[in-house]
């Protein structure tokens, strides 16, 4: 309800607006605390009621109330004053006031009759009003067809006005109205507020009979309504929307006729609105399907990590950019993109953490190309820039080194910060290919070169990479059956205590017999079946033969003590611990003889899930051994927190021992921490008389090297551990 208070008391004027405050259908469209003020409010806003008070300063309340009506205001007004005279109130009743209060005595009243006009609410009026919105009839242009509609129910009634109403929160709106010129009113006001709280006709022969409308502002005041008749628009949900009413200036009643024919009528209203609420979900649908098409077009063509376009569309752009090229003669720069690390940063920060890196990849390379310029991600840690319209082949070279210092630039993840660095490749057109198989080979080949120089550069394609790749390429497809082909074998190597000359132990190693290569050593395919992911199933057949030969020589009698196998990172798995455990038990192998190499790299990593495979081989009881010690970047202090039990020296402090006081302190440095801790340390490369000599006198245990045994195949390992007891222990000190 709007109403205007006309009150020139600050104070009672604050009252009464703390109270409305509260109440949220009404709403305060403006106060005035003179007679001018008042009138010129009460005209401008049309309010539904008005509060007045006689006394004002300057002016009269009484000449307010003179005024408004002689302009033909209708608003309801109640009359809260100290001056309660009879004589007053009587001329104030002449001026069609609804009510006249003491403002000491009967506030309370006064204020029980304002609320009075507030029309009742259905039960499910929050759920009737978002169904009303929902069914977006309101605020809508003219329509011909509910205009037909309501110009037949004027018929029907005979009546100078037939509305279609809409029931809004705070108003009442009109579909469609036929002889009245508003497009609006205040709910508080309206007949049909009442008719949705009816199932069926609501008829009011004569409003000045009718309590609920005697002092109604459209009764009083223009149109002068006398009579009206309305029928609820009720949904099947039983939510009624509004109703389709005849309104007169005259009191009269409906025949029976009448009666039926406009509640037919309404059904018709009805339908109408069920139609176009159906036209509406119809194109809702239609919206919603394009928008599903769009964004699964969208995804079909996008990385859903860093929106980039994928390998699909890259190649389609490619394409393009290759054919016009050729007709125009330019040059095109294909840039190969892969991450440095990008496995040690997921497995010690975190697979979120990897994907903000993978993000802030993708907008750091967007910040830094022109608007022509393409980027894709193929996937993983994988990127692709396409350069069209290049300069020079030069320019390539120049754009690929402004992106590694973009990449450089630290970057914030989880509160970590981030250096990225990447390998670039880059194969131009047409020099170095001239389709898109070609470019995109070349490229990624130029790639694998810059992360064999250290990574964190870009290489340029030659021919000399791809004949290499070529062989590389023959090698991997050998790789993949060279298993199933049982074209892998074991050689051992031994390890023996520097006192006494006993043995140790033997390290496993794997030795591929290709079918065309011959002898192929691990440093030739091991990166490969890392790189391809079959490290795995190779890592496990080394155990497996590894424990199965162990039992053997235990079964003839030949005194091996335990066996060493090396274990890449892309072993160390969840369930790795699990099936060590499974295959000692199934070969009866006690665990305190079996030594898991690794490398520093896979220690430095730290990541929580290795750290917690370690421990929990160690609890099986299995040794862990760092491998190639000295050449990373762990300190000595760090080794107290991990749970290893070897350190073996890496060959390069072991060459020239004898003859450095350099790499004899850093030996010495390593033997007497790892001593300090409870580490074992096995030399590696030993060579001869005086690396071991100088080895035993720095305290070293063990020694694996040419000078005691080079890695030989099984059935030389008998005769070979045989022999062991008949070596000079002279020569060994």
């Amino acid at each position: 309800m709007n109403i205007v208070i006309v009150e020139d008391s600050e104070l009672i004027l604050a009252q009464l607006l703390r109270i409305f405050s509260s109440h949220s259908r009404i709403n305060i469209q403006g106060t005035a605390s003179t007679e001018e003020q008042a009138v010129e409010i009460i005209l401008a806003s049309r309010p539904d009621a008005v509060l007045l008070d006689l006394s004002l300063s300057p002016g009269s309340g009484m000449r307010v109330l003179e005024r408004i009506r002689q302009a033909g205001s209708g608003t309801r007004v109640l009359i809260l004053t100290n001056n309660a005279e009879h004589a007053l109130r009587q001329a104030c009743e002449t001026l069609g006031i609804s009510g006249f209060y003491d403002k000491t005595t009967e506030a309370r009243q006064c204020l029980e009759h304002l609320f009075s006009w507030l029309p009742p609410l259905p039960e499910n009026e929050e759920t009737r009003l978002r169904t009303l919105q929902s069914m977006r009839l309101l605020d809508t242009p003219a329509d011909e067809i509910f205009d037909n509609l309501t110009r037949l129910a004027q018929n029907i009634a005979d009546t100078p006005m037939a509305l279609i109403s809409l029931i809004d929160k705070d108003r009442q709106w009109f579909l469609s109205h036929i002889g009245l010129e508003d497009q609006e009113t205040s709910r508080s006001v309206a007949f049909c507020a009442h008719a949705i709280m009816e199932n069926q006709l609501m008829e009011v022969p004569n409003a000045l009979a009718d309590d609920r409308f005697r002092d109604n502002p459209l009764v009083v005041g223009a149109p002068h309504l006398r009579f009206y008749a309305g029928i609820p628009l009720v949904l099947p949900s039983g939510r009624a929307l509004g109703t389709l009413c005849v309104l007169d200036t005259k009191a009269r009643q409906l025949t029976l006729n009448q009666r039926y024919a406009l509640t037919t009528l309404a059904r018709s209203v009805l339908s109408e609105i069920e139609l176009r609420r159906h036209i509406f979900d119809l194109q809702d649908e239609i919206v919603h399907r394009k928008k599903t098409e769009a964004h699964i077009q969208h995804l079909s063509t996008r990385d859903s990590l860093t929106g980039l376009i994928n390998r699909v569309t890259l190649r389609n752009h490619l394409e393009h950019a290759i054919r016009q090229a050729a007709r125009t003669k330019n040059q095109i720069g294909v840039l190969f993109i892969d991450m440095d690390h990008f496995k040690l940063i997921n497995d010690t920060m975190g697979h979120a953490v990897g994907d903000d890196a993978l993000i802030t990849v993708a907008q750091r390379l967007i910040s830094n190309l022109r608007e022509s310029d393409i980027v894709a991600r193929l996937g993983g840690d994988e990127f692709i820039v396409l350069l069209p319209k290049l300069g020079s082949p030069n320019e390539a070279l120049q754009v690929a080194k402004k992106l590694l210092l973009a990449l450089e630039v630290p970057a914030k993840s989880k509160d970590l910060s981030l250096r990225i660095e990447a390998s670039i490749g880059i194969a131009n057109f047409p020099e170095h290919g001239k389709s898109v198989d070609e470019l995109l080979r070349h490229a990624d080949l130029a790639m694998y070169q810059s992360k064999k120089r250290g990574g964190n550069c870009v290489s340029i394609f030659s021919q000399h990479l791809d004949a290499t790749s070529e062989t590389t390429l023959n090698l991997i497809n050998d790789l993949h059956d060279a298993l199933h082909r049982d074209e892998f074998i074991l050689y051992f190597q031994p390890q023996v205590m520097l006192n006494g000359s006993r043995l140790y132990g033997m390290e496993a190693l794997i030795r591929w017999q290709h079918p065309r290569l011959g002898m192929t050593y691990p440093n030739q395919f091991i990166p490969l079946a890392e790189e391809r992911r079959l490290i795995h199933e190779i890592g496990h057949w080394v155990l497996e033969k590894s424990l199965a030969q162990l039992a053997a020589w235990d079964a003839t009698g030949v005194p091996v003590p335990r066996i060493a196998i090396n274990v890449s990172a892309g072993e160390l798995h969840a369930g790795f611990a699990e099936s060590v455990e499974a295959a000692l038990i199934r070969h009866g192998v006690a665990p305190n003889r079996l030594d898991i190499e690794i490398t520093e790299s896979i220690l430095l990593a730290d990541g929580i899930e290795t750290l917690t495979l370690l421990s929990r081989l160690r609890e099986i009881g299995v040794s862990i051994a760092i491998d190639d010690f000295g050449v990373g970047y762990s300190s000595l202090g760090q080794l107290s927190h991990f749970p290893i039990d070897i350190l073996k020296i890496d060959k390069c402090f072991v060459d020239n021992i004898h003859h450095s006081e350099t790499d004899a302190a850093i030996v010495s440095a390593i033997v007497t921490m790892a001593h300090a801790l409870g580490l074992r340390t096995i030399a590696e490369g030993v060579e001869s008389n005086e690396q071991t000599a100088k080895l035993a006198a720095l305290g070293c245990q063990y020694v694996q090297g040419y000078f005691f045994g080079r890695p030989m195949p099984t059935t030389e390992v008998p005769t070979w551990v045989a022999s062991l007891n008949s070596i000079d222990e002279e020569s060994i000190h």
